[in-house]
């Protein structure tokens, strides 16, 4: 990332113009009859992924026996011992004590890359999950792409792709270019596969879907391109927590959402609007809110949600002060970390924070840019009825 604020939202913006040529450039896919495939594949994938053991049946279960996947699976168990006992109970405590009220909704996440975790730690108990962001969903993988003679350079590789998300709690940008399209896993699947089995989630089903003009979700026939992009494109996982929670959907739609994109794709805002009223999570955006860059859907947020958790990343203090919603506030804020976003820097929400001091809530964990560095902060905005 450059040293230089400009440079750094130059850089930004060229690559979400490259990124979508690609978009572009990719061929609608055929679509047929909505139908559900095979879910022990994907259940089973998830397992061999996360360096979990799988059932007795699995297609991968003699590759447990390999010191490479032995060896992925102890430092999958490390890392994943880490986020429990460092920051996980500390956000579930957040998520009972602070953003159960609105139990019922479908939660959507912009922005997210391939961040299952947060949204299900936020968020336990929904029955509609929905992600949304530029990578490209990807696809389940077949056991025949994992052989013994591969397994001692795929597995370190995969196990790579969620180790900032673990410790820094957010995924870095520059990682994912680099990780996530097709140098080493061809979209956000496999590592949201990961996520649900370490998170205690059994896969059930999945389908690829698309959303079609009408703003409605279709079957999708992945192309033979493995990492092509795809306006619209995504991938649906059929979920049910291990120990007794509800049965329910993730969605992960990949689309440019800026505005130059966004003007041209009426069926994404016309899906969202079909969810109802959602809680709407927002981290480590790369600021790209307080960009005019990306007015359309910094509206499309304000007018779907009943309830906004985010960082400072997110949706810019202004628009909170002047609009229908009660901000309860978290943590400390000062500035952005580092010298690439201080030209984004809030100083009435750092007055918000000032003025509304006896009121602010002290926040029992690290999340978003500068984490372990300087105090973290979230807002949650709620809706006035």
């Amino acid at each position: 990332m450059r040293s230089f604020a400009v440079s750094a939202f130059l850089s930004i913006t060229c690559f979400l113009t490259a990124c979508q040529a690609q978009h572009d450039a990719a061929e609608k896919a055929p679509v047929q009859k909505a139908k559900v495939l095979d879910s022990l594949h994907a259940n089973d994938t998830a397992l061999f992924l996360a360096g979990m053991p799988g059932r007795a049946e699995s297609q991968y279960k003699a590759l447990e026996a390999d010191p490479a996947w032995q060896e992925h699976s102890k430092n999958m168990e490390a890392l994943w011992d880490k986020f429990e006992a460092g920051r996980q109970p500390a956000m579930q405590k957040f998520a009972q004590s602070e953003l159960a009220q609105s139990a019922q909704r479908t939660v959507w996440y912009p922005f997210s890359g391939a961040d299952a975790l947060t949204m299900l730690t936020f968020f336990p108990n929904r029955t509609t999950y929905v992600m949304a962001a530029l990578e490209p969903p990807g696809l389940v993988p077949e056991p025949a792409q994992f052989t013994t003679e591969t397994l001692g350079t795929m597995l370190p590789g995969i196990a790579g792709t969620l180790q900032s998300l673990l410790q820094k709690s957010f995924f870095v940008t520059k990682e994912m270019d680099q990780q996530l399209r097709g140098q080493v896993t061809d979209g956000v699947t496999e590592p949201i596969l990961i996520l649900l089995a370490r998170s205690g989630y059994q896969i059930n089903g999945f389908e690829y879907v698309q959303i079609d003009e009408q703003g409605k979700l279709e079957h999708r026939v992945p192309g033979p391109k493995r990492s092509a992009f795809g306006l619209n494109r995504g991938i649906r996982f059929d979920i049910e927590a291990v120990q007794g929670g509800r049965k329910a959907s993730l969605y992960y739609i990949s689309l440019n959402l800026d505005d130059a994109h966004m003007k041209n794709n009426p069926a994404f805002r016309r899906y969202i609007t079909s969810l109802g009223q959602t809680d709407t999570l927002l981290k480590a955006t790369s600021y790209m809110l307080h960009s005019e860059n990306f007015n359309l859907i910094r509206s499309l947020i304000l007018d779907a949600s009943g309830t906004i958790l985010q960082d400072d990343s997110g949706i810019p203090w202004k628009y909170f002060a002047a609009g229908p919603w009660q901000v309860q506030l978290y943590g400390d804020y000062v500035q952005p970390y580092g010298k690439s976003f201080q030209f984004r820097t809030q100083p009435d929400l750092r007055d918000a924070y000032a003025s509304h001091k006896d009121t602010v809530k002290p926040l029992g964990f690290r999340i978003g840019y500068g984490a372990g560095k300087v105090p973290s902060n979230l807002q949650v905005a709620r809706r006035r009825s």
